[in-house]
């Protein structure tokens, strides 16, 4: 049956997010909706994802098939872009938006604020990763 396959690395990141919404409530100690869908911050549901379905195909399949193969180089690929490429990203949007704010004479409403925490530090990473590879375990137990 294919549907744990599919259906538990949903499960696991639509929990991270949740998980992500829960901890911006206690850290910020006000509801902020965005939570929900916003990327970057703890834990990575990005990466919890992915892991989870690595575990998923490692269990199934081996972790010498060619298809655990494949899912691990994509996950890698994923973890690499929270970590390298999208933090890069949030930075230019810090720099970007100091430069509209501090050249005389430019029209600030003509340019959108950029998000400046676009990717994820380490250890959210390292969380999500942990979160998705260790709720895989428990789920696949029901399936």
């Amino acid at each position: 049956m294919i549907y744990p396959i599919v259906l538990i690395p949903i499960i696991i990141g639509i929990t991270t997010q949740i998980t992500k919404f829960l901890i911006s409530i206690i850290k910020h100690k006000k509801i902020e909706l965005k939570y929900l869908l916003i990327s970057g911050h703890m834990p990575s549901a990005h990466t919890a994802f992915v892991v989870s379905i690595t575990t998923i195909v490692g269990i199934r399949e081996t972790i010498f098939s060619t298809l655990f193969a494949i899912t691990f180089v994509f996950s890698y690929i994923v973890v690499y872009d929270a970590l390298k490429i999208r933090i890069n990203i949030g930075e230019n949007g810090k720099i970007i938006n100091k430069l509209i704010r501090e050249i005389p004479g430019i029209n600030k409403a003509a340019y959108p604020t950029l998000r400046e925490r676009v990717g994820h530090r380490p250890l959210e990473v390292l969380v999500g990763g942990i979160f998705g590879f260790l709720m895989t375990i428990l789920l696949i137990q029901f399936f």
